[in-house]
């Protein structure tokens, strides 16, 4: 098994913490999902999955060409721990100024491109609508009924 030090670098980076945390929210789960979820190409997603369980955080079964992912038990500890602190190390008003950020680019577009620069919006607000702060989901379901409207008026 690698070394502590590794698993160190490991988990003081981004993308695997978001990772190992992808797998234990989707289910099923496999590195294309992953890769999407967090961001990052397959390649990248798929080294680092191996990396997971290699660490014994995470098992894989293949069905037929896809390789479906599970957090082991010491997986499911740290993936449990990694989202307590990336909640305790999240600056108190982070998500209120991500959605005043949305809602400037929202506001802001117009032309007949518009549609194209706001849907990529939708997923950051989805994020903000799961959160258990009622009034910031709230507003994040606003701004994406207001996207759907304009995506349904831009249509011939």
């Amino acid at each position: 098994m690698p070394g502590d030090e590794s698993m160190q670098r490991l988990f003081l980076r981004e993308k695997p913490v978001l990772a190992l945390l992808a797998v234990g929210e989707m289910n099923p789960a496999y590195a294309a999902m992953i890769a999407k979820r967090i961001d990052s190409t397959f390649p990248h997603t798929s080294n680092i999955l191996s990396q997971l369980e290699e660490f014994g955080m995470i098992t894989s079964r293949p069905e037929g060409r896809i390789r479906y992912l599970e957090l082991t038990e010491r997986g499911r500890k740290t993936a449990q721990a990694l989202s307590q602190l990336m909640e305790q190390l999240q600056e108190p008003k982070f998500h209120q100024k991500r959605l005043a950020i949305l809602r400037s680019c929202i506001e802001s577009a117009d032309g007949p491109n518009s549609v194209l620069k706001l849907g990529p919006l939708r997923r950051d607000l989805a994020k903000l609508a799961a959160l258990e702060d009622e009034p910031l989901a709230r507003e994040a379901r606003e701004l994406d009924e207001r996207i759907k409207a304009a995506i349904r008026e831009s249509k011939p």
